[in-house]
């Protein structure tokens, strides 16, 4: 008849404390919330967690992100219900950081195993690919009118190029394991705060260059300098997504 209890998502335990102030009106529709590193510090929990936290109540429609000025409170007390769908979708969607952390320890061994084992056929498909991406990259900083548009292509030919890199390893184990992980770049939730990064100035040059210096990385069999540019690349990820 029952299931196993489990432990709350720490970044839904905050959400649900933001929601009851706005509830019990101790936070009002227009309030600014303090900056994230105050956030942490109060919450006593990561930076991350806090960044997990906001991306989720601005999906749930609780708060607005102003750039470069902070995050609001969206609704006031009468007003804060929660989409049940939405809140579904959060709870069994996995945590972007373990994401992260998981794709850390994937990717930069399916680099470089990709570097020692992909056909000239796949280092081909591969370079398409990196042009692809680079060029929707461009439409997104030359075309502001087509932004929502080209975003949510960017982010999944981003997502295809990562799992091509890991189809040319030829390890079926752990290309298997990285689909999954791989798949998890889909979710609202994630796909959320990458939209934010990728909206940072210069970060999508940047990105850019990263995925130049892996694929140059693979095709030349480079296998150490495939998994270090791969490396760095994540790495750099976690500073936008995360920690700034």
């Amino acid at each position: 008849m029952f299931e196993h209890v489990q432990s709350q998502k720490y970044y839904m335990q905050i959400v649900s404390q933001i929601r009851s102030h706005i509830i019990q009106g101790k936070l009002k529709a227009g309030d600014k919330l303090p900056p994230e590193r105050n956030l942490a510090q109060e919450f006593g929990t990561s930076r991350a967690s806090i960044r997990e936290a906001l991306s989720a109540l601005e999906m749930l429609g609780l708060i607005e992100s102003k750039s470069g000025h902070g995050n609001f409170i969206r609704a006031d007390g009468a007003e804060a219900s929660i989409d049940g769908e939405l809140l579904k979708e959060l709870l069994k969607a996995h945590r972007p950081y373990d994401v992260f952390e998981s794709r850390l320890e994937i990717e930069p061994g399916l680099a470089a195993l990709a570097a020692g084992r992909a056909t000239a056929d796949e280092k081909k498909k591969l370079a398409k690919q990196v042009d692809r991406l680079n060029d929707l990259g461009e439409k997104l900083r030359s075309d502001p009118a087509k932004v929502e548009q080209y975003l949510e292509e960017y982010m999944e030919e981003d997502r295809k190029f990562h799992l091509m890199i890991g189809r040319c390893s030829h390890n079926d184990v752990m290309f298997m394991v990285f689909s999954g992980v791989n798949l998890m770049m889909k979710e609202a939730h994630w796909k959320t705060l990458k939209a934010k990064a990728v909206g940072k100035e210069g970060n999508l040059q940047r990105y850019g260059r990263e995925h130049r210096a892996i694929f140059n990385a693979i095709r030349d069999g480079k296998a150490e300098l495939a998994r270090t540019k791969m490396r760095e690349h994540i790495e750099d990820l976690k500073s936008d997504l995360f920690d700034e």
